[in-house]
């Protein structure tokens, strides 16, 4: 078993070179001692020294090729970038480098590692569990990873969270097991909505409105990450822009009289979007080539980055259009995170979680979802997008960065936001 130990704990494609190392050297040992107290024959402890010692360069031969293909596909991607149309009419090395690999090593430096729980406390109160009562929020894809402890937080602390999600069944039950495990003072309502068919978005809102509530927080967070291949939604929009911008902008839009009738009433409203640093992939957004994109020219890091840009030009156009209505919105990266949205991702997400180069900055889903948690509680939000703040992680304020960020193409908020609006014309 000791002489497995170094397999096992590089198997299943996260391979470190020190997992070999750690889990050898103190096996050893163990060996050692035992042999010493149990009596055994010199030749039988020579025989399960020789048995680990045949193992672990195996092993680490192993966790060094798994190393050297991803360090191969990052040099590949550098080259396609390079070369390929599909890539470098939307990302260039400096985006690639310096605004996107520099974003991810500023977060990960400086990353406090607050999980949504601490930010909650800090926020309500510890123990103040009644402190959200009277407050309704929508939670997009809160069945799953960050949307569901987004929503699990919110529910501890008494509001009202309605779960948007393609599976009311699924859940219902997860709603019910949380409840088993701790206790959440608020209520829950369960809609359905598919956020990759249009459709079906005036239905839910229909039914949230039915249901004679206000709307404190909107928590845009459902979403998809760079699909091998290109994928069309019922509408026949890319997924990704069809899912993490189009879909959301249109529930943002038939729910804003809503939003904008609460915070009259005296009451906050806030509307917060899942955006990614991905969002500084773009080197530059040609909307009337890309948007939306085309199957042609596919290519599924691109549109990720791109779909990202738009969640923050939408962000930012929405800052301006609500600032009168004392609408607070934000975006948000909530960091690397092992979740439900690399299920069907491409060799580049793979790079982000399998490759040793990123493993110390990955963090979990209660980290995760902390930032997102900090932009719909904390009292400070609203004085920091009044200092010109439109982008958070590491539950804080940030610079934004690539085409996205403030000063670069400012002049895209406005013209995403008409070709978004008719797109959904008709779904309204």
């Amino acid at each position: 078993l000791f002489a497995l130990c170094p397999s096992i704990a590089c198997g299943g494609g996260n391979a470190r070179f020190v997992a070999v190392l750690l889990v050898s050297i103190p096996a050893l040992l163990v060996c050692c001692i035992f042999a010493q107290f149990a009596g055994l024959k010199v030749a039988d402890f020579a025989a399960s020294v020789f048995a680990m010692a045949a193992v672990w360069p195996f092993a680490l031969l192993r966790a060094t090729g798994e190393q050297l293909v991803v360090l191969l596909h990052i040099l590949r991607n550098l080259g396609k970038i390079l070369i390929c149309p599909k890539m470098s009419s939307r990302i260039s090395l400096k985006s690639y480098i310096v605004d996107f690999c520099g974003m991810l090593l500023r977060e990960g430096v400086t990353s406090p590692r607050l999980t949504s729980e601490q930010v909650a406390e800090k926020c309500l109160g510890r123990g103040n569990f009644s402190a959200l009562k009277g407050r309704v929020a929508i939670v997009t894809g809160s069945s799953g990873s960050l949307g569901l402890e987004h929503a699990r937080i919110l529910l501890k602390y008494g509001c009202h969270v309605v779960f948007a999600v393609r599976s009311p069944t699924k859940a219902t039950a997860l709603i019910e097991e949380m409840k088993a495990k701790e206790e959440l003072s608020g209520s829950s309502t369960v809609l359905r909505v598919d956020l990759d068919d249009l459709s079906s978005i005036r239905p839910f809102v229909d039914s949230f409105l039915k249901l004679g509530l206000p709307l404190n927080y909107l928590v845009n967070n459902a979403g998809i990450m760079t699909p091998k291949e290109f994928r069309a939604s019922k509408q026949g929009f890319e997924a990704q822009f069809a899912t993490n911008h189009l879909a959301h902008f249109l529930l943002t839009e038939l729910l804003m009289p809503k939003l904008r009738e609460t915070r009259r009433s005296g009451a906050e409203a806030r509307i917060v979007i899942l955006s990614s640093v991905g969002s500084a992939l773009c080197r530059n957004v040609d909307m009337d080539l890309c948007i939306p994109p085309a199957p042609e020219a596919y290519n599924g890091t691109a549109e990720y980055g791109i779909s990202k840009a738009l969640n923050l030009f939408h962000c930012r156009e929405l800052q301006r259009r609500c600032a009168t209505d004392g609408i607070s919105c934000c975006a948000v990266h909530p960091g690397v995170i092992h979740t439900g949205l690399t299920r069907e991702g491409n060799a580049d997400s793979t790079v982000l979680y399998d490759s040793i180069l990123f493993k110390w900055m990955h963090k979990d889903v209660p980290q995760g979802a902390a930032t997102q948690v900090y932009c719909t509680l904390s009292d400070q939000v609203p004085s920091e997008i009044e200092r010109g703040t439109c982008f958070w992680y590491n539950c804080g304020p940030q610079k934004a960065a690539g085409v996205a960020a403030p000063g670069v193409r400012d002049d895209l908020c406005g013209k995403l936001w008409e070709i978004s609006e008719g797109l959904v014309e008709k779904f309204r």
